[in-house]
């Protein structure tokens, strides 16, 4: 029997052999694998943001605060304008590539200091719900349920109430209202690996708590506190976007694109520009960032 079993499965195992080596028809070739264009585009996107951020005021040579009312409301170029102004000029004349470009220095780093902010509150808060369990746990799911209820207006008026407007008050109001995507999914993964072999391995050889989360546990976790970051980026902007419209943002010393679109409502009939310009930067910025965020999370999500 066990010649004969043995015989079957060769035979089996030739065949098999066979298949793969059949020679491919000709004119039939493989399809290639595309990239897809949505990350791409979003990369490229980013890739524009940072450029215009880092470089862009010397690109121009306006000043973004320098007034000059001889050239107020001037139009884009391509639509009556001049090549000095060429996305037009605000009310006061001031011009709105100089804006914009210094909006968007302001953004990248709005948005940075948020995602670190956030980003450390809300792993450190689901490594203890997720690690210790128990008081710690029930802590923090008390703190997620509070948070999720209340309104993020309520809560940038109570801060800007308390602290005014500017940088500072900002970022702890968007970091008040985006601790809780980091948190929540730190918590799931967290709870995932606390049963691995590795990690109870880990545990009987007497590594501590601390070195324990340090070294094995925080590295697992990068990739999705990566997917959680990309998508909630493009989110700070937009609500910093709209604190500033509501005059809760960063002043009206700073340039935002939020104060930008709110500063040409008034004029939204006669000079479509000024509020579209900025509101263009602010919805592709905005698109690039969820387009590299929804491929983060797509990957993660695939085997």
């Amino acid at each position: 029997m066990a010649v004969e079993w043995i015989a079957v499965d060769w035979r089996g195992a030739m065949a098999e052999r066979g298949k793969a080596a059949r020679p491919r028809q000709p004119g039939r070739a493989r399809p290639a694998r595309r990239p897809p264009v949505g990350p791409l585009v979003g990369l490229c996107i980013i890739a524009l943001l940072v450029v215009v951020a880092v470089f862009g005021p010397a690109l121009t040579a306006a000043e973004p605060d320098r007034q000059d009312l001889v050239s107020r409301l001037r139009p884009p170029l391509g639509f009556g304008g001049d090549a000095a102004h060429p996305l037009g000029t605000d009310p006061l004349g001031r011009d709105l590539l100089a804006r914009v470009v210094v909006g968007a220095r302001v953004s990248l780093v709005l948005a940075a200091a948020v995602t670190l902010v956030a980003g450390t509150a809300g792993v450190a808060l689901g490594l203890v719900a997720g690690l210790a369990g128990g008081v710690g746990a029930r802590v923090v799911g008390w703190l997620t349920d509070v948070q999720m209820a209340l309104p993020f207006v309520v809560v940038a008026i109570a801060v800007t109430a308390a602290l005014g407007p500017g940088l500072g008050p900002v970022v702890l109001t968007l970091a008040l209202t985006g601790w809780v995507g980091y948190a929540r999914i730190v918590r799931l993964q967290t709870l995932a690996l606390r049963r691995a072999p590795w990690l109870e391995a880990a545990r009987s050889l007497g590594v501590g708590p601390g070195r324990l989360t340090l070294r094995h546990v925080l590295p697992n976790l990068v990739g999705p506190i990566a997917v959680v970051a990309g998508q909630q980026a493009g989110a700070t902007i937009l609500y910093e976007a709209a604190l500033s419209y509501l005059g809760l943002g960063l002043g009206g010393e700073v340039v935002t694109w939020g104060g930008m679109i709110a500063a040409g409502g008034e004029t939204l009939a006669t000079a479509w520009w000024v509020s579209t310009v900025p509101g263009v930067a602010l919805a592709l910025t905005i698109l690039g960032l969820n387009l590299v965020g929804d491929w983060l999370a797509t990957r993660g999500r695939s085997p």
